[in-house]
């Protein structure tokens, strides 16, 4: 019988991840790539789709993104509120025409040009002005940039991250991060990939192997929790 074994086996035989507090000075929220060339069906792989008749091939990805970006915007406003910082990564290269742009993504034709409108993030999802914007050239931020430096200069130790996709940059992050060190919050609800099994299948990897696994509504209760007057 197995009805009662979880869906990651090795479950049965590590013991998994403990519950990780959110204190808000030693957590940052990292926004993976909701950006026009991956967050948007008019712009990047949506067009890209379209123009070789496979839009239907993304026809449950956009309406998961729309609910991933509705939850971004409540997780933004209540790290802000609770001062958590706020980082977004991107796929964008440091050169106008991308001759930096990585091995992997020249394989797969996605080099993204520093200004391209490709490389911006989504309008609907506005930086704010002590946030910090990364642009990567890999999946994972970790093997591209500064994000490492960056957190321990902040005496950062736990991360919550959300964004697309969820088994590629999404899952890459929080891979990188837990070897790295830091204690991984993923919000589900926050994150999206191009169909319903692939995100699944990563919440599945990661969960109580890599990262704790939360929804919107426990984190900004929990960031909301922190700013409510202690009882003496």
């Amino acid at each position: 019988m197995t009805d009662h074994l979880p869906d990651n086996r090795l479950l049965t035989v590590f013991a998994p991840f403990p519950r990780f507090v959110l204190s808000p000075a030693k957590t940052a929220l990292i926004v993976v790539d909701m950006q026009y060339v991956d967050a948007h069906p008019d712009w990047g792989i949506g067009r890209a789709a379209r123009e070789a008749g496979h839009a239907e091939a993304f026809a449950e990805y956009w309406p998961a993104v729309e609910r991933a970006l509705s939850a971004q915007l409540r997780l933004v406003d209540a790290a802000r509120r609770a001062r958590v910082q706020v980082i977004f990564t991107r796929i964008a290269t440091q050169t106008r025409d991308a001759r930096d742009v990585g091995r992997q993504h020249r394989l797969v034709g996605l080099p993204v040009p520093r200004d391209s409108r490709d490389g911006c993030i989504l309008d609907e999802l506005p930086v704010g002005p002590d946030d910090v914007v990364l642009s990567k050239v890999s999946s994972s931020p970790f093997n591209s940039t500064a994000i490492d430096r960056l957190l321990r200069n902040l005496d950062i130790d736990t991360l919550l991250i959300c964004g697309v996709v969820t088994n590629g940059c999404v899952e890459g992050t929080v891979r990188d991060a837990s070897d790295m060190g830091y204690q991984v919050v993923m919000v589900e609800d926050a994150c999206a990939a191009v169909t319903p099994a692939l995100h699944q299948a990563a919440i599945t990897n990661l969960k109580d192997a890599f990262c704790n696994v939360r929804t919107t509504d426990e984190v900004v209760a929990e960031l909301a929790a922190e700013l409510a007057p202690r009882s003496s």
